[in-house]
């Protein structure tokens, strides 16, 4: 091995877990699956690997897992539960595809996205944790983690700046958290910044004097000071804490190796041939001892060994790997293999091109294989970065030497020893002006239009929609009758009227405009479809039904009738005939997005979140400039909880929308979503240049102020929105929220009672009811719902809200009698199915299991209303049927108290006291524990909490 020996000093230092072996893919057969699940075994055979697992049997509990996911394939803990087993077994490959599917089922991304990417980081793929594990909108301690494994992924790709940022962002949300510090230190030291990934590793040990990953990363930066003994207290401290790390001990070993204490190494690699048997660096450093005791027989032996395990591995895996690299190119140079050598070389230096010891290594490679002109741009580069190197001096002298260029090379060697006026030109400037969301400008021009030409439909049309846009709705209607009377004839203008008229609730004025079209011309589409959407807003779904299918039997293929009866059946309860319709309306329709867009809202609605995604990304290669299917493309990422790229997205929309208010409020409104509020100020600023004053976009400035938390200033945003509109119902709205936040729920009150006046109608009675609940005062809530009911029995809406808060006033039975008139009007609300199945099991009414089933039913994915049919079902005696809910509601929503206490109470009554334990504890812990703390205090006390 001779002089190649010197390269181990400062290679051999690992500074983060890595995970070689992988034994076989998961493969989720639909073959598992029976013709019916069995719940009951699922749960028993659950029970029966949670124990094996929490014994060691990870054997035994892989086995039990997937015997239940048999009985039940959307069973999330099995999923969750088999992800860890294979992951702790050291089946990569097989953890990926079960985590993978757990988080596809719908197991709460903060209950394993961690564990995800570092699965993704251990088989080498750390694109997918970029591309598939976000970090926000997730809770604080889980998004350190996340962004801290983010940051180590953008490291492994080359991306330092990248890795900073995310480091920084972990690091700002949790001061005290030792993981980013850690998980900065090796791209410290890569980039040379010895003194900063120093001062990090000791911010982390004086974090948390026992996590064995900061003193490695200690010991990492030690060593590389060459402050030997103090790297080896360091690493001797992380394998009292952590024995098993493999990282630690190979760079213990190394570190005695240098240290000439061969005997104490050969004791650190005889362990890790026990912990870790196919360890290529440990298979150098016994090459390396050998060959300085002189045995080239065993040293020959190791290197080959080395040689089998590197080159097995997986080249894009290994490509990321840089000290395994440069373990590979030794042990090939080793062997004379000087062109794989220069292969892992080049492989180190195209991600780090500062690595010193792969340019030396390529350097003398070049040398050997007399390419001098790459050998002494290498080194020329190497003497400037180091110029008093006596490595580079002594091999840049060399070169000079073989190119007899011998004065140079004395020198060198002996320094070896450092960017015309008219109606229908009115009309067009302003659509020209609306498109660039100018609208006050453009409203003036189709006025200015209309009053040239009364009889203009287009415009007329266009300022009626515009004032309807506005809340103006008389204005609207009567633009639209005055249009009606000098076009009397024009059935496009009167079924326009009756739109409007039904969107102003008057149903009978748009029914009479409806059949008054009819009668001219039976056949007219656009009556039809609005008589059937009438009868749908009735719940009268047989008729409207009827209507739909007569006219798709003489009209097939009309995707407009296909859009309607697909939502016709999403309203009458039938999401998957509605899907089914709307497929085809989309497949027909070339220049209408609407059934697309439909269909996304449906797979939304129902948690079809990737098929949601497929729908969206199709439509946007429809409509690829179209800003409606762009917010609907963000809105897809946003339920994915995929931040980074629905603000890619809404960067896109923001662009194309320019100064067209309407579209920039909604891009804003989308920003706040994603948690960026800056871009969200930025989007509500566009919208007041395209439409000055717009009330709307102040109170929106108001909400963005109160969302940027310590830089915010909502107070002087509700103060320009007051001024300008003293008297708007947004300005008692906005001023009303701001109170709610702060706690201020008699000047919400106030604020909303306002509103109400203003606007009468039923979301600002739904505010002004819940100030009213906030302040303790659910039977004023009640009261006022009742008396809004009484005068509006149609107000469905309003009948549900108004059986909820009967409900939180204890007024059980008439809160019965509404929910039961709701459901009667709107049978698949699975919203009001739900509470109405909690407030039966309060009424000790065994219907309760039955209104949960049908609640679930409707959205299977909805942690609430598992978390109902759980607790129902357990309260009834279901013991072990109500366990299998509760653990699929918490795995979806871990951030409740309410589920983990049901989860608690249902395991404690089972016997698994230390499991409820866990879950009270959370529960507690959480700080969100408002219902009945008489019940978490009496389980805590029976639980010894």
């Amino acid at each position: 091995m001779g002089n190649r020996d010197r390269f181990m000093r400062k290679v051999i230092k690992p500074w983060r877990i890595t995970q070689l072996g992988c034994q076989g893919a998961l493969v989720l057969s639909m073959c598992w699956l029976p013709a019916q699940a069995d719940i009951s075994k699922a749960g028993r055979f659950y029970e029966d690997a949670l124990s094996r697992y929490e014994r060691g049997d990870l054997p035994g509990a892989i086995i039990q897992l997937k015997n239940s996911l048999q009985q039940d394939a959307k069973m999330l803990p099995a999923h969750l539960l088999l992800g860890k087993a294979l992951l702790q077994h050291g089946d990569l490959n097989g953890a990926e595809a079960a985590l993978e599917a757990a988080l596809q089922q719908g197991v709460s991304p903060s209950e394993m996205m961690a564990m995800l990417a570092q699965v993704y980081l251990a088989l080498g793929k750390p694109e997918q944790v970029l591309a598939k594990v976000p970090a926000a909108g997730l809770p604080a301690r889980v998004q350190v983690e996340l962004l801290s494994l983010r940051g180590t992924a953008y490291a492994e790709l080359g991306k330092s700046l990248q890795a900073r940022q995310s480091f920084e962002m972990a690091r700002a949300l949790d001061p005290r958290s030792p993981l980013p510090l850690i998980a900065e230190v090796p791209l410290q030291l890569s980039s040379g910044q010895l003194e900063s990934a120093r001062r990090l590793a000791a911010q982390a040990i004086e974090l948390a004097p026992n996590n064995p990953q900061a003193w490695n990363m200690h010991a990492s930066v030690l060593h590389l000071a060459l402050d030997l003994p103090g790297a080896l207290k360091a690493y001797e401290r992380a394998l009292s804490l952590q024995p098993k790390y493999v990282d630690a001990r190979v760079a213990k070993a190394a570190l005695l190796v240098d240290m000439r204490r061969d005997a104490e190494a050969r004791q650190e690699l005889a362990q890790l041939r026990k912990d870790a048997p196919e360890e290529p660096r440990a298979a150098y450093l016994r090459a390396l001892l050998a060959s300085q005791q002189g045995d080239m027989a065993e040293a020959n032996q190791a290197i080959s060994e080395v040689v089998k395990l590197i080159d097995a591995l997986r080249p894009a895996w290994l490509a990321r790997r840089e000290q395994l690299l440069m373990v590979g190119a030794l042990a090939h140079h080793a062997q004379g293999n000087l062109e794989k050598a220069r292969e892992y070389l080049s492989s180190i230096l195209t991600r780090n091109s500062h690595n010193t010891e792969a340019r030396k290594l390529l350097a003398g490679i070049y040398a050997q294989k007399r390419d001098f002109s790459r050998a002494l741009t290498l080194l020329g580069d190497l003497k400037r970065d180091l110029p008093n190197d006596p490595q580079v001096l002594y091999l840049l002298g060399s070169v000079h030497m073989a190119m007899k260029h011998y004065q140079q090379a004395t020198e060198l060697l002996e320094q070896a020893a450092t960017r015309v006026n008219s109606g229908e030109l009115t009309r067009a400037l302003a659509f020209s002006l609306l498109g660039q969301g100018q609208s006050e400008l453009g409203r003036a021009s189709l006025q200015r239009a209309l009053a040239a030409n009364p009889a203009d439909a287009q415009a007329g049309m266009a300022l009626a929609t515009l004032q309807m846009r506005r809340g103006e709705i008389k204005a609207a209607l009567a633009t639209a009758e005055s249009l009606v009377k000098y076009v009397p004839d024009n059935l496009t203008v009167l079924n326009f009227l009756g739109s409007l008229k039904a969107a102003s609730a008057d149903k009978a004025g748009a029914r009479s405009a409806f059949q008054a079209i009819l009668a001219k011309d039976p056949a007219f589409p656009s009556a039809v479809l609005n008589l059937a959407k009438l009868e749908v807003s009735e719940a009268r779904f047989a008729e409207a039904r009827q209507r739909l299918n007569s006219f798709l039997a003489k009209r097939r293929d009309h995707p407009d009738a296909l859009f309607e009866l697909g939502l016709l059946e999403f309203q009458a309860g039938r999401p998957a005939e509605a899907i089914r319709q709307l497929q085809r309306a989309n497949a027909l329709q070339r220049n209408d997005t609407r059934p697309g867009m439909a269909l996304i809202e449906i797979q939304l609605a129902q948690r079809q979140l990737q098929a949601a995604l497929g729908s969206a990304k199709s439509l946007r290669t429809s409509y690829p400039d179209q800003l409606p299917v762009l917010l609907t493309l963000a809105r897809v990422h946003l339920a994915l909880a995929d931040l980074p790229n629905a603000r890619s997205v809404l960067q896109e929309a923001t662009r194309l929308a320019e100064f067209n208010a309407d579209m920039q409020l909604q891009i804003a409104r989308l920003y706040l979503q994603s948690n960026s509020t800056d871009a969200a100020y930025y989007s509500a600023q566009k919208a007041l240049q395209g439409r000055p004053g717009d009330p709307a976009a102040l109170a929106l400035l108001v909400e963005i102020e109160l969302r940027r938390g310590a830089k915010g200033r909502p107070d002087e945003a509700l103060k320009l929105l007051s001024v300008a509109h003293p008297n708007h119902v947004l300005t008692a709205l906005a001023a009303g929220d701001l109170a709610m936040l702060r706690e201020q729920y008699p000047l919400a009150v106030t604020h909303y009672s306002k509103a109400l006046q203003r606007a009468a109608n039923t979301a600002n009675l739904h505010k002004l009811a819940q100030a009213h609940l906030a302040m303790g005062q659910p039977g004023k809530a009640a009261e006022l719902l009742s008396n809004w009911v009484s005068k509006r029995p149609d107000d469905i809406l309003a009948l549900k809200t108004l059986a909820e808060m009967q409900f939180r006033a204890g007024q059980l039975q008439a809160a019965k009698q509404n929910y039961a008139r709701a459901l009667a009007l709107t049978p698949n609300d699975a919203v009001a199915l739900n509470n109405y199945s909690n407030l039966l099991l309060k009424l000790k009414d065994p219907a309760a299991r039955t209104y949960a089933e049908q609640a679930l039913k409707l959205a299977p994915n909805d942690p609430a209303y598992a978390d109902t049919l759980g607790w129902v079902l357990v309260q009834q005696g279901q013991l072990e049927a109500g366990l299998r809910y509760l653990r699929e509601a918490r795995l979806r929503n871990p951030e409740s108290p309410d589920v983990r206490y049901h989860l608690a109470y249902a395991l404690s009554q089972s016997g698994r006291k230390a499991e409820a334990r866990e879950e009270l504890r959370a529960a507690l812990d959480s700080g969100g524990v408002q219902s009945e703390p008489a019940a978490y205090a009496a389980l805590a006390k029976e639980l010894g909490l």
